[in-house]
């Protein structure tokens, strides 16, 4: 996937939206009939009513934190209330009983290693598949975005988030007729785009509209805003699953979703291309033929792949492969086995959920600003102190895994629900490490080449899930198969995963110069914080 612009000279953006440039001139380029924003915008308007959009890039802004609270937050209310329901299902078809007919089966009954097992599997199916089908469309998506804009993928891709859940709702409530694997078909509507098309069209409509000196702080602010609607969603799905049950907090997440789409209608349309070939490009639009597309497609992938010559981003890139473990045994994952091996209800696992969000923000907010302002200061002493951000960051991210290791060691042998805790502490102090190995791989590439540095990590981790989420259902199904403490086998195996990083991240480098020039054109930057 690509989010390069392409045109690097004066730029221009939809007629209704003159963020960047001569309002006149942006007026006189976008004309009716030969531009594809245009057509787009019919799209969007009804006769001759028009949905007024943000015009500065602070309200901008603040619609996306809006976007990213609620998005993240209706992704976390819907693990604990889809596990429950899902279990609930194959709980009635393991004792041959009709689902949805009468009171759901005792939970503690459903924790039965046969039912726990299939459960697992069928997340671990969906999760493939949804990764699979988003990584297929990446690119394709990525495309559509740089010819006729952002906002139109973002909308899509949102939309594919609403067709998903509402999919799952329906097989699940129909379950007495539907079987429960029709709940695969879901991941259907991740063609529509998916987190890969979602993150890039926002990344990009934030680097188009905001300054190169102020880029890097907004995107923390919407990491951090994730992580807000990560927190608070687990422990409220708790709440309200002890007296409501499963159902209305499902109904809440789909209601979520669409609420998180709605503000998407008031973001600007920030494509831009270059007057010198946009009108060459409307003229002879109707002349490039389906091959020459993709043969183009075909030079930018292998212009892209490129860089992978380079040693320490082909390490980067393996990092990449296995790094998505880590992050996938924190969600529904964690949810299912802490209820399983502690014999704790599926609504209590929630606030578990919320201290390890709240152990991340620390961690992200105040712990490491601090250590990375502390080593680098000149007052500290020469066996503490880093000589430069390079170092500062390989080191720093290298101590990350240490953290990772140790954290999910701890969570594969504790005892007891209070040693899991612990161990969750201990690996919340790795949460650094996505940003830290994004900010290395920087340093390896020029800044003409960093969008798609970005895309192909991004594209590497989702593609990850593809056999990391079966993995883990396989060695969770294995060590209750083996008893005892073999159950906290996932965790091992997650544990292993992070010695590798750690092992591949000791051979990084950084680069022998000076950073890469960071001035480059708006359009030609974006960062996807996939932590």
């Amino acid at each position: 996937m690509t989010r390069d612009a392409t045109g690097d000279d004066e730029i221009t953006v939809s007629e209704r939206t003159p963020l960047v440039g001569d309002p006149e001139n942006a007026a006189s380029a976008w004309k009716p009939g030969h531009s594809r924003s245009s057509t787009l915008a019919s799209i969007v308007s009804v006769g001759n009513i028009r949905i007024p959009t943000a015009h500065k890039p602070t309200t901008v802004l603040g619609i996306f934190y809006l976007f990213v609270v609620l998005s993240s937050a209706a992704g976390a209310f819907q693990i604990i209330p889809m596990t429950r329901i899902y279990e609930d299902i194959l709980c009635h078809e393991y004792f041959g009983t009709t689902p949805g007919v009468g009171e759901p089966i005792d939970e503690e009954t459903c924790k039965n290693d046969v039912i726990q097992s299939r459960l697992a599997y069928l997340f671990a199916v969906l999760e493939s598949l949804n990764a699979g089908l988003s990584c297929l469309v990446a690119l394709l998506w990525g495309i559509v975005a740089d010819r006729i804009g952002r906002k139109p993928v973002l909308a899509i891709a949102s939309l594919g988030y609403v067709i998903y859940i509402f999919i799952i709702i329906i097989v699940a409530w129909f379950s007495a007729v539907l079987p429960v694997r029709l709940v695969w078909i879901s991941s259907v509507a991740h063609l529509f785009g998916g987190q890969p098309a979602m993150l890039a069209a926002m990344y990009s409509i934030l680097s188009d509209l905001i300054p190169e000196s102020n880029r890097s702080i907004s995107f923390m602010r919407i990491h951090v805003t994730s992580m807000v609607g990560n927190l608070v969603s687990p422990a409220l799905a708790s709440a309200m699953m002890s007296s409501t049950g499963p159902w209305p907090v499902m109904l809440l997440t789909f209601i979520l979703y669409i609420l998180a789409a709605a503000p998407i209608i008031l973001i600007p349309e920030t494509f831009h291309r270059s007057h010198q070939s946009e009108p060459s490009d409307d003229a002879e639009s109707h002349h490039v033929t389906i091959k020459t597309r993709v043969l183009q497609g075909f030079n930018q992938l292998k212009d892209s792949l490129s860089i992978v010559r380079i040693r320490s981003v082909a390490l980067i890139l393996c990092i990449c492969v296995v790094s998505l473990p880590v992050i996938v045994c924190t969600f529904q994952f964690m949810v299912q086995f802490i209820s399983k091996r502690y014999h704790i209800p599926l609504a209590e696992t929630g606030y578990i959920q919320s201290l390890y969000g709240i152990s991340h923000i620390v961690v992200v907010l105040l712990i490491i600003p601090f250590i990375s302002n502390l080593i680098v200061r000149p007052t500290l002493p020469d066996w503490l102190r880093v000589t430069d951000e390079k170092h500062r960051d390989l080191i720093l991210v290298r101590w990350s895994y240490v953290a990772y290791v140790a954290g999910t060691f701890i969570l594969a042998v504790s005892p007891s629900l209070p040693v899991f805790v612990v161990g969750l502490i201990v690996m919340s102090l790795g949460s650094g490490s996505a940003s830290f190995i994004k900010s290395i791989a920087t340093f390896h590439v020029d800044p003409e080449h960093r969008s798609r540095l970005f895309t192909l990590m991004a594209l590497v981790e989702m593609a990850s899930s593809i056999w990391a989420t079966p993995a883990l259902a396989g060695l969770f199904t294995l060590g209750m198969r083996l008893g005892g403490e073999w159950i906290g086998l996932p965790y091992l195996g997650v544990s292993f995963t992070c010695l590798i990083m750690l092992i591949l991240a000791i051979f990084v480098q950084t680069p022998a110069g000076d950073r890469c020039d960071e001035e480059s054109s708006p359009d030609r930057e974006s960062l996807i914080e996939h932590n």
